[in-house]
């Protein structure tokens, strides 16, 4: 069976606040990470909405911008399911 991968910013963020909120540093937003990463903030929405074209155009550079902001793990990130099987007709 195939593997999907998702991509979670704002399951990461919100790991991100928690840490942050413990040191009582302040929350940050799916705009300041956009910011503070460097790209679009319609990027980042496409992202958390799962668009198939923003999906696509991820890569492992800008992975690790995101990370580097939010101080988190690729894993807290991606995400990696089985994906369904299509059937196909005959």
């Amino acid at each position: 069976m195939a593997k999907k991968v998702r991509i979670t910013p704002a399951k990461a963020i919100a790991k991100a606040n928690l840490r942050r909120a413990e040191t009582g540093k302040k929350p940050i937003t799916m705009n300041s990470l956009a910011v503070q990463a460097g790209v679009a903030a319609t990027t980042i929405t496409r992202l958390a909405r799962t668009d198939d074209k923003a999906t696509s155009a991820f890569s492992l550079d800008f992975a690790g911008k995101i990370v580097t902001v939010l101080d988190c793990e690729i894993e807290d990130l991606v995400e990696v399911s089985e994906a369904a099987e299509s059937t196909i007709q005959p």
